[in-house]
């Protein structure tokens, strides 16, 4: 495993700042449930912390959900369509040129170009990444539009417009292999992804979110991950109900 530079970090914050922190936590916790919205507890397919599945519709196509994943399934006469509430799928689009298949996650809209694709839907953000052939993505507020090619990504964020860039495929589908792939990310962004496999909400406090991992991890041990990440930098993590704290190490 190989790690990227650290920050210097400040003294962490104290017990003040873990239960403030706990509080948001919980609060996200219980108003998002562990699989995004509460609608999301309804959903036709759901997937707990830390479980990956692979889902055959019944027009032949085939959806793998990531850990803490939950969308609804429409396969109707005139378009096939998911809704992603929270996490990430591949999916794999059986033909028919007659039933476009279109995930919706938040305001993004990925319609198959008869293709294979990933679609992610966060608490902030949503993503579309084509493995194969072409995909168009639109942002339903504005109508902007976008036609991706394979390996090339767009995200759409709140107040943000879609635009292509390339992305080491490979890596960024690593999770459908068991493994969770950093490349110099803040460990706000890494704490995100890995709140799938733990359960509840991983926040990071202060400077720490600034600090950069580079690495592989095994998904399936959330807690030996936890413990690889609070050795490789300068970072106590604290274990909670519903939420874990990361926080600079005290010099």
């Amino acid at each position: 495993m190989r790690l990227g530079p650290a920050l210097k970090p400040r003294r962490g914050g104290g017990t003040a700042a873990i239960l403030a922190a706990l509080a948001i936590g919980l609060g996200g916790a219980f108003a998002a449930g562990a699989f995004g919205p509460p609608r999301a507890f309804f959903a036709d397919e759901r997937t707990s912390a830390g479980e990956r599945r692979t889902i055959s519709l019944a027009d032949g196509s085939t959806v793998e959900a990531d850990a803490s994943t939950s969308f609804d399934v429409e396969l109707r006469p005139a378009e096939r369509r998911l809704t992603l509430y929270s996490g990430r799928i591949h999916v794999a689009v059986a033909p028919d040129a007659a039933r476009p298949f279109v995930v919706e996650a938040g305001d993004l809209e990925a319609q198959a170009l008869g293709t294979a694709f990933e679609v992610e839907q966060a608490h902030d953000m949503s993503s579309v990444l084509v493995t194969e052939r072409r995909v168009r993505a639109s942002d339903v507020r504005t109508g902007d539009q976008v036609e991706l090619g394979v390996g090339e990504e767009t995200t759409l964020r709140i107040g943000g417009r879609l635009a292509p860039r390339a992305v080491d495929v490979r890596a960024a589908t690593a999770w459908r292999r068991g493994l969770l792939v950093f490349d110099d990310q803040p460990l706000e962004d890494v704490a995100e992804e890995i709140s799938r496999y733990v359960g509840g909400r991983v926040i990071v406090l202060g400077e720490a979110g600034r600090l950069r991992l580079t690495g592989a991890f095994p998904s399936n041990d959330a807690a030996a991950m936890l413990d690889a990440i609070a050795a490789a930098l300068p970072v106590r993590v604290t274990r909670l109900p519903f939420v874990t704290i990361v926080r600079a190490a005290a010099p």
